[in-house]
């Protein structure tokens, strides 16, 4: 899929109306005239998989370190992320005999980003993964034994923590950090960064600590004066692992004008743009922020992230989405979150301007997939719905009753014959036994609707998590890692690689910030 002209301006004009967006301070200052109160040699902004990584890989070389959150609660939107976690090489995937290699998990992420992506960042990425793993279990971070393929992996590579959420990664590294001796502070949002005379390096940051956020994604932040005031002194330095911007309704909606307020979002309230817009005054280098990802697998009948994406998981790989006007299908449930998302968006709205959402279904098996607390949970919301026949499945939401068995008779042939005539989707074991067909009841289903979900623009930074200036040149004692930079996914981040991103760069961005302090 190629990059129209047409898309390609509007993305360079978005960002050059974007760029001057923000508060208007500069903090060039000698050292003698601030009055510090605090000294440390790191502090990482930001409390989710990239803060995680980076508190533990500082504290562990000796810095002291200091780790602050705006939110009154620690994880971010990785607190509420599902856990999934792809790489290669993985005992999953030894287990079962599973061919992986680096070289395809780069051209699988190549592909989704629609060649977007600055390849020696998803190269580290890649070659970094396994031991960003082997780092956190041996930090108290315990992965079942499952395997997952999700859309746009050419394998199953994708594992996950004892529960489908992303706080069983952050808090056990968390609680390791601070046993190690670091410090950790929540409502304390980070101002302003504070560089030496000649502008140059950055020596330390302006913080308001009792900081209270305010709830509503329609409120400008910039608004928002509560807290205290201070300045901490930084040696080495300043690792923003501060996110995205996806609920920052505001701002999404500047580069993208279909990111309309009454579009749901996956992550959490404190997902803003507040801080990357203090950086760009800082003439940092953007990349890519007109490109935010939809997930295709929200439902309507939920708010925010919910259980929908986690039973989606073994539904779009062992069962089908079909319009339900026409009890169809519509689009490969494997190709990527992009592809799903705009195939979506392009058949749900009625000539009358109201929505009939596709459903996704698969049978007892498929379902299987999936732990199930996590089925018996969907059900108890109302969010996924059983069904004895599929009869009952078609009558509950109104579909083509003869329309949908034809269907599934046709992708039951397709699973027999180990081809997908229809969509090229590719077929995948259960457990490493056997492709599963859509035929034992009963049925388990719900309705799907996109919902922004991840930023895939933010500050350029270099293979040392360096944040780069305008000019392509290191800001010495800036550094960043995770949604908060652009460049490894392009225009679409594949499915499950967010956490491995995060965690190899928090660690690099950590590393590279202790360099400082030998200088």
């Amino acid at each position: 899929m190629k990059i129209t002209r047409r898309e390609f301006v509007k993305n360079a004009t978005v960002l050059g109306g974007i760029t001057f967006m923000g508060i208007n301070t500069n903090l060039f200052a000698q050292e003698e005239s601030i009055k510090w109160d605090e000294e440390w040699d790191i502090v990482v902004v930001g409390s989710g998989f990239a803060g995680s990584a980076a508190l533990c890989q500082g504290i562990e070389l000796q810095a002291k370190t200091l780790m602050i959150d705006k939110m009154p609660v620690l994880g971010g939107n990785s607190a509420i992320n599902g856990g999934a976690f792809a790489i290669v090489g993985s005992p999953q995937q030894q287990e079962r005999g599973i061919e992986d290699s680096y070289e395809l998990y780069v051209k699988d992420i190549y592909k989704a980003g629609l060649g977007l992506n600055q390849k020696e960042l998803v190269e580290v990425i890649a070659k970094n993964g396994f031991e960003a793993y082997k780092f956190t279990t041996q930090r108290g971070v315990i992965y079942r034994d499952n395997l997952g393929h999700f859309g746009g992996h050419s394998v199953p590579r994708t594992i996950w923590p004892t529960i489908n959420s992303g706080g069983k990664i952050t808090i056990p590294l968390q609680e390791y950090a601070l046993k190690k001796g670091a410090t950790i502070r929540t409502k304390v949002i980070l101002d302003d960064l504070i560089f030496d005379k000649k502008g140059k390096k950055v020596i330390g940051i302006k913080v308001r600590e009792n900081y209270k956020f305010k709830f509503d994604p329609n409120f400008n932040e910039e608004n928002n004066k509560t807290g205290v005031t201070k300045y901490y002194k930084i040696n080495g330095g300043v690792v923003m692992a501060t996110g995205g911007f996806s609920y920052d309704v505001n701002f999404r909606q500047k580069l993208d004008s279909q990111l309309t307020p009454d579009l749901d979002c996956t992550n959490h309230y404190g997902a803003t743009a507040y801080s990357l817009k203090m950086m760009m005054k800082h003439n940092v280098k953007t990349k890519d922020l007109a490109w935010i990802q939809m997930g295709p697998w929200g439902s309507p009948d939920e708010k925010g992230f919910g259980i929908a994406p986690v039973f989606a998981i073994p539904a779009f790989a062992y069962g089908v989405m079909v319009d339900a006007r026409t009890g169809k299908r519509f689009v490969n449930e494997l190709a990527d979150r992009k592809i799903r998302a705009e195939a979506i968006l392009k058949i749900h709205k009625n000539a009358d301007g109201s929505l009939t959402h596709p459903i996704v279904f698969c049978d007892s098996v498929g379902a299987t997939g999936t732990r199930k607390e996590n089925v018996y949970r969907g059900i108890h919301k109302k969010v996924i719905h059983k069904f004895d026949t599929l009869e009952d499945l078609a009558e509950f939401y109104n579909i083509p009753v003869e329309s949908l068995k034809k269907t599934v008779e046709d992708y039951n042939r397709y699973v027999k014959n180990g081809k997908d005539e229809e969509m090229n989707k590719p077929f995948f074991k259960l457990r490493n036994k056997f492709v599963p067909d859509i035929s034992k009841p009963p049925y388990y289903a719900f309705r799907a609707i996109p919902k922004v979900h991840h930023t895939m623009g933010g500050v350029a930074i270099d293979t040392k998590a360096r944040v780069l200036d305008k000019n392509e040149n290191p800001i010495e004692g800036l550094f960043a890692a995770g949604e908060a930079v652009g460049g490894p996914h392009g225009a679409s981040r594949l499915g499950s690689c967010a956490i491995p991103d995060c965690l190899v760069f928090g660690r690099i961005a950590a590393q590279s910030a202790v360099e400082l302090l030998k200088v």
